[in-house]
């Protein structure tokens, strides 16, 4: 029998799920026994890493404690640490690591392991999330995106087999993503995603806390300070539980200065705090319906995934913009869970045991490119434009070519560049560069010498961009990575000449 794993590597947890004997997805719990781990590290020394619960809980008072690094992967971030800097990536591993040697422990070598990653990932963040994981010591891994991971499980645990066009609504810990699916019993296809990237319940919490602050200085006439009454990051995250239950919190706050001091916060505070993040996530939603041009009323439902659904006025905006009660069933192990049916698909049936191989028969599945890929050239008139070659929305894995010029005699030099948007952008000014690279062009030769250009992008959001000068056949080929270099918002870009 296989050894499969989902990992849900989340902004603020991680949730591990296999694929048992029977074929079903169930979730691993950690070390300490829980089913979902904190997405926290602290290093005790240069060479001691404490991870998960025990690491949150320190990260109040140590200096070496990281949290939410989810959010930087893909860029030039980094961390100095006993000596030495860390990065996204780095903890990642660090991360990842500890999740498969736990997996192992209990139930053996992994075979092959699913990683989820946010619809709205940039591609360096993809790398890096890829590179994170090989570097943790997994052999086999793929990544899906959450929604769509979510959209599997759900599809799994219906009385009645899916068969329609639904929406998937992930708002996690740290990122927002609204996926279109259309669905045949386990067959899922993607149809259109949109999202936030920093848009997620730590957010909600740094509303609550800036409230609950405000809440004090009002009765007490002085700042909420760390030293004298300190509010932490987990105090928030648990109001903000408790408010998706309650109308109202008497908080007591115990001050060195002040004594006890009792603040009360009421829903309805916390929900014209947090307005203007719930608005974001519903004009996703509406620009998702839009860009597809679909209905909502061809909706045969909605799906909720993460804990951030919780919270009443998130449900309520799902309600309003999709016209209909969403279903929430399991919104913090649904990515996970999703992620190991996918590890099933995508596994050698022939390691299979007989009932994993009927389970893993069932799973079909089609993704889309969920940005646009493009690259740098001079219009007609001569002005320097950007010019898609891979749109947002189209089928995995897809290539695309194009043929351009060269626009000068004798021209010794050809800057190839990859461009990345949200949408369809023209202007060379509101893209994002994750590539350029200059190519050695031949001496001598006239304008208009034809250079063709390749972009391709595979199963797990990876692109390849390959610059041909067709003239001489010499290709100039990037693949786009990141290996935690620390280079700002541009990948890495391993280049291969021909």
């Amino acid at each position: 029998m296989a050894h499969l794993l989902g990992i849900d590597l989340g902004t603020t947890t991680t949730i591990v799920a296999r694929v048992d004997e029977s074929g079903a997805p169930e979730i691993i719990r950690d070390w300490e026994g829980e089913a979902i781990t904190p997405s926290a590290l602290c290093f005790e020394t240069a060479t001691h890493v404490v991870v998960g619960r025990e690491a949150r809980a320190m990260a109040e008072d140590a200096e070496h404690a990281f949290l939410e690094f989810k959010r930087d992967m893909g860029t030039g971030v980094s961390h100095p640490v006993f000596g030495q800097r860390v990065t996204p990536l780095d903890l990642s591993a660090l991360l990842l690591r500890k999740v498969r040697t736990h997996a192992e422990a209990a139930h053996g070598p992994v075979d092959l392991a699913v990683i989820t990653i946010p619809a709205n990932f940039t591609n360096a963040a993809r790398e890096a999330t890829l590179e994170a994981a090989r570097r943790a010591g997994f052999a086999q891994v793929h990544m899906i995106n959450e929604p769509t991971a979510a959209a599997l499980a759900y599809a799994r645990g219906q009385k009645q087999p899916l068969d329609g066009l639904y929406a998937v609504f992930d708002f996690g810990g740290g990122t927002f993503d609204v996926s279109l699916v259309r669905a045949k019993g386990m067959s899922v296809q993607v149809v259109f995603t949109e999202g936030v990237q920093r848009l997620g319940g730590k957010d909600f919490d740094a509303k609550l806390s800036a409230l609950v602050a405000a809440k004090f200085q009002a009765e007490t006439g002085d700042e909420l300070r760390a030293g004298d009454c300190e509010f932490s990051k987990a105090d928030a995250e648990d109001l903000k539980h408790r408010l998706s239950s309650r109308q109202a919190i008497r908080l007591p706050l115990r001050s060195a200065k002040h004594g006890r001091v009792h603040v009360e916060v009421t829903r309805a505070e916390f929900e014209a705090a947090i307005a203007g993040l719930v608005a974001q996530a519903e004009m996703a939603c509406e620009g998702v319906l839009l860009r597809a041009g679909l209905d909502r009323r061809e909706l045969a439902g909605v799906f909720l995934a993460g804990g951030t659904c919780r919270v009443p006025s998130v449900q309520a905006a799902v309600r309003r913009v999709f016209g209909q009660e969403p279903q929430l069933r399991d919104p913090d192990t649904a990515v996970a869970l999703g992620a190991a049916l996918y590890a099933a698909h995508k596994a050698d049936p022939a390691k299979l045991s007989p009932a994993q191989r009927r389970r893993a028969a069932e799973i079909s599945f089609q993704d889309i490119a969920p940005h646009y890929y493009g690259t740098l050239s001079l219009d007609d008139d001569g002005v320097l434009e950007n010019s898609i070659i891979i749109s947002k929305g189209e089928k995995l894995p897809v290539a695309r070519t194009r043929t351009y010029y060269t626009v000068e005699a004798d021209q010794r030099v050809l800057t190839c560049e990859v461009t990345q948007s949200a949408i369809p952008e023209n202007d060379p000014l509101m893209v994002l560069r994750i590539a350029e690279v200059e190519m050695a062009l031949p001496a001598g030769r006239p304008a208009d010498q034809a250079i063709e250009v390749t972009f391709a992008y595979d199963l797990n959001g990876i692109m390849r961009a390959e610059f041909r000068d067709l003239g001489t056949g010499q290709p100039l080929v990037i693949e786009l990575r990141d290996e935690g270099a620390g280079r700002g918002s541009l990948n890495v870009a391993k280049v291969t000449l021909g």
